[in-house]
């Protein structure tokens, strides 16, 4: 049994992936191997890699390398560190086979990098028995980059986001090792918070203390998310978290409804603020650029004018706003006053409350959609290049039918698409090129069609409307147009979403628009009503093993590809999906006839 079925998760270890790269045949498998578990680079940017990319960096007398890494349209996508033996590795592969600054060092698809890995994969296996080997991936080895930077070498986070091509410190924080108390002292020990230096002592010990009590306000408003289950609920426990002791004397949250802001929820212990526009002054600053914004005396500072009033009442000097979204759009801010001037660590952990308070009322609107009664379906159709869906079928010919999608790791959104009019392999070997796509497999192949697996990160017209909140239940391109039709609810400002949607793709345009009522008693209800049951991750393992064919005999996708798509461990989704099946066979059999039941098929003679 492979580790794919036995749902064995193989995290690698320094020891086997010295197994793994022994196990390569050829200098450029072996090269491959090392650029994505040593340099932490994808698939496509390996297929892109020149000589000429190197350059070095001097710094006290020792040189170090990096990495122009190319991105699709020939600019660079960011510059990653290059460890000495590595570049020494590059360089006499390129010396020995003649290659010049501007050819390519791996000239193959992002396709044929990821089948090097896995073919050394599965000599690994061959040679040490450990058939987890077969498991191994491009994906793995970036994980083991980025473990090894971070738990093993006590790189700071932020270095290995941006090395690492990771678009969040929240991106690689799963990689992170557990803290105890002990950890967290120890750390700090090592920083002038503690030790001090002569009369500013004081001072840096009150400003640890201080960031270590904005944290745990922080993590509580965070913690406090997972069980609300409206998005008034949120704003309110949020809200209420934060000023549940120091540093933050109020809490707010507003929603942009036309030019003005309309405050949500408030707490804190003064009279209530109003009167903020959203279109100056810090809060229009903020929404118009999704970056946090704060001040240290709301008193003097002209773009937190309209404060003064609550700041006085509600006894704070400082403050911050911060945009409440999921990276698509910001409509929605949260603001905070507080006795102290806001630390460069504390906005990183406020922009990161923001973030998460958007996941949340994204997915409880998304929640309330499925079980309104009443929705507005909207269809879009779009020739813009930019989208993806677009471009793929302008580019093959061919037409592209969703299936299903379900959310994945980082943002990232799974599509699982029907393929008509084009060979798989040469539409995933073009797909897993483009910036916009993490990964690409084929699941299925029909012959005439084929079933494909895409997760996309970057842009679309459908990805965008699910980031508004949007449902999106059809998606078809064909021949470089993308028509998309997606549910809100009816509460949603559609004027501002087709603006913002138009506005990322300008050769888009609004084809229908209509209300849909929903009966009561119908199939879609019942669904509705199971989904409402499920958490959103035991929803979105179950939808990817449906549309992946996970259910099928034989197996259309196995457990650890299912889990690599995704984002999580292969136990991680046993589990989900286990509970989530458990939920809907529950949902099915409550109240029907059971064994021993009158007219029971299971009744004893």
């Amino acid at each position: 049994m492979c580790a794919a079925e036995s749902g064995v998760e193989f995290e690698l270890t320094p020891s086997a992936y010295r197994r793994l790269r022994r196990a390569t045949e050829t200098l450029r498998a072996e090269l491959v191997v090392r650029l994505a578990g040593e340099v932490g680079l994808r698939p496509a940017e390996i297929a892109r890699v020149r000589p000429g990319d190197v350059g070095i960096y001097e710094r006290d007398g020792t040189d170090h390398y990096f990495l122009a890494v190319p991105d699709e349209d020939g600019g660079t996508a960011r510059r990653a560190y290059l460890p000495p033996d590595v570049e020494h590795d590059l360089r006499q592969y390129a010396r020995a086979n003649d290659l010049n600054d501007e050819d390519r060092l791996v000239p193959v698809s992002p396709r044929r990098v990821q089948m090097l890995v896995a073919e050394a994969g599965e000599r690994a296996a061959e040679r040490t028995g450990d058939s987890r080997f077969q498991s191994v991936s491009s994906r793995t080895l970036r994980e083991f980059f980025a473990r090894q930077l971070l738990a093993e070498e006590g790189v700071d986070p932020h270095v290995v986001a941006t090395v690492g091509g990771w678009g969040s410190l929240e991106s690689v924080e799963r990689f992170l090792p557990e803290l105890d108390r002990a950890d967290v002292a120890a750390a700090f020990e090592r920083t002038s918070l503690v030790d001090g230096v002569g009369g500013d002592s004081a001072r840096e010990t009150a400003v640890g203390s201080r960031f270590d009590a904005a944290f745990e306000r922080i993590r509580a408003a965070a913690d406090a998310l997972s069980t609300a289950s409206t998005r008034d609920e949120i704003e309110r426990r949020t809200c209420d978290r934060l000023v549940d002791g120091d540093p933050y004397a109020a809490a707010w949250i507003g929603r942009r409804r036309g030019g003005s802001i309309g405050v949500a929820t408030q707490a804190g212990s003064g009279v209530e603020l109003d009167g903020l526009s959203s279109e100056d002054g810090a809060v229009g600053e903020v929404l118009a650029t999704d970056d946090v914004r704060t001040t240290d005396d709301v008193g003097s500072d002209p773009a937190f004018a309209a404060w003064r009033e609550h700041a006085d009442s509600n006894g704070y000097r400082a403050a911050a706003v911060v945009p409440v979204g999921n990276g698509e759009t910001v409509d929605t801010v949260l603001g905070v006053g507080t006795t102290a001037p806001v630390t460069d660590r504390e906005r990183a952990l406020l922009s990161y409350l923001g973030r998460r308070l958007g996941q949340a009322i994204t997915v409880v609107e998304q929640r309330r959609l499925l079980l309104a009664d009443t929705v507005v379906e909207l269809t879009f159709e779009s020739g813009d290049p930019n989208s993806f869906f677009a471009r793929l079928s302008a580019e093959h010919d061919c037409t592209v039918t969703l299936d299903g999608v379900v959310p994945g790791e980082e943002g990232a959104l799974v599509y699982f698409v029907t393929l008509a009019g084009a060979g798989s392999e040469r539409v995933l070997s073009w797909a897993t090129d483009r910036a916009a796509i993490d990964d690409a497999r084929l699941v299925r192949d029909y012959g005439d069609e084929a079933l494909l697996e895409l997760v996309v990160s970057g842009r679309d017209l459908a990805t965008t409307l699910v980031d508004h909140g949007a449902t999106v239940g059809e998606m078809e391109a064909t021949n470089g147009t993308e028509r998309v039709v997606g549910q809100v609810s009816a509460e949603t400002d559609v004027r501002r979403l087709v603006a913002d949607v138009t506005d990322a793709f300008p050769d888009t345009e609004l084809i229908t628009k209509r209300e849909r009522d929903r009966p009561a008693e119908t199939p879609t209800a019942f669904r509705a009503s199971l989904r409402d049951s499920l958490t959103e991750k035991q929803s979105a393992v179950l939808q990817a093993a449906y549309h992946a064919g996970y259910f099928e005999w034989p197996r259309g996708s196995t457990a650890e590809e299912l889990a690599d798509a995704i984002g999580i461990t292969s136990p991680t989704l046993h589990n989900h999906l286990r509970r989530a099946q458990q939920k809907l066979l529950t949902a099915f059999f409550t109240d029907d006839q059971r064994p021993g039941d009158p007219e029971s098929p299971w009744d004893e003679d």
